[in-house]
């Protein structure tokens, strides 16, 4: 219970320590070969991508936008699920099951207010 109270507070620190990385480019540029160029995802839009990198198909999106559907996220390493969950303790539940952990998502926008 401690260690998840700390991954949980640790997990913030980051997401607060580092917003230039959530403001970052979310296209990629894609070889003809296939392979995505990963260490180059610094465009905002796809056009943009293709425009500059002259990639023929369409670009790679590194970091998909935010879920704004629901005021709960549930955490599990690396992965999120920011779509599900309309109440904390649905979230918990769920939390409990595949360890991990709950946390208000930043970006939902309640639609009463």
């Amino acid at each position: 219970m401690q260690a998840r109270k700390l991954f949980t507070a640790l997990m913030l620190c980051v997401a607060i320590g580092f917003p230039q990385y959530a403001s970052a480019g979310r296209f990629c540029p894609v070889t003809d070969s296939g392979a995505i160029r990963i260490d180059e995802c610094k465009y905002s839009t796809n056009e943009e991508c293709k425009r500059v990198t002259g990639t023929k198909g369409d670009c790679a999106v590194d970091q998909p936008p935010a879920s704004t559907k629901a005021p709960f996220c549930l955490i599990m390493g690396a992965f999120e699920v920011c779509d599900k969950y309309q109440d904390y303790e649905s979230c918990e539940v769920e939390a409990k099951k595949r360890l991990g952990n709950c946390v208000i998502n930043p970006y939902y926008k309640n639609p009463d207010k």
